[in-house]
């Protein structure tokens, strides 16, 4: 008997950045644009979207916090040398107590310039590239700036 096996040579699905382009600005209604020079779609932080990163380890504890208190907020995997960031999408800032920021600087948690722009992952996963986590989902609310940093706050005080 002859078993015959097929191999999948596709490659995988690329969306071009202009149909990315219109998912994130149509159906999440997020200030996108296209760098001219990679290629990337860009989201500009601070009057719709707002993030904050840290390391990978320490935002699975943040997102686990998230998921108890029934929030979800979208989170890009960003690759390092050393170790993956991940950036939480969240509404736009709000204002913070001097003690909230030195407690996000304590747990090495950083945040952006209103105006900054991060790069949107391409549909897919790429060997090594930027990638979701947890994708937005069009009619979804982010998360309040608030209720991450305090998210981080609890995990915080919780490990030390």
């Amino acid at each position: 008997m002859t078993t015959a096996t097929a191999t999948d040579t596709r490659q995988p699905d690329v969306i071009a950045p202009s149909v990315l382009l219109r998912y994130y600005t149509n159906l999440l209604s997020w200030p996108t644009t296209i760098d001219s020079q990679t290629g990337e779609v860009q989201l500009r932080l601070g009057e719709t979207v707002d993030a904050l990163v840290m390391r990978a380890g320490f935002g699975s504890e943040v997102n686990h916090e998230l998921v108890r208190a029934m929030m979800c907020a979208p989170i890009i995997v960003v690759p390092g040398k050393k170790a993956a960031d991940w950036v939480f999408l969240t509404q736009p800032r709000t204002p913070m107590r001097q003690s909230t920021v030195d407690d996000l600087m304590a747990a090495q948690v950083g945040w952006y310039k209103p105006g900054d722009t991060v790069a949107l992952p391409a549909s897919g996963t790429t060997e090594g590239g930027m990638c979701w986590l947890q994708r937005p989902e069009p009619g979804e609310e982010l998360p309040s700036w608030g209720a991450v940093v305090g998210a981080v706050r609890r995990t915080f005080t919780r490990t030390w």
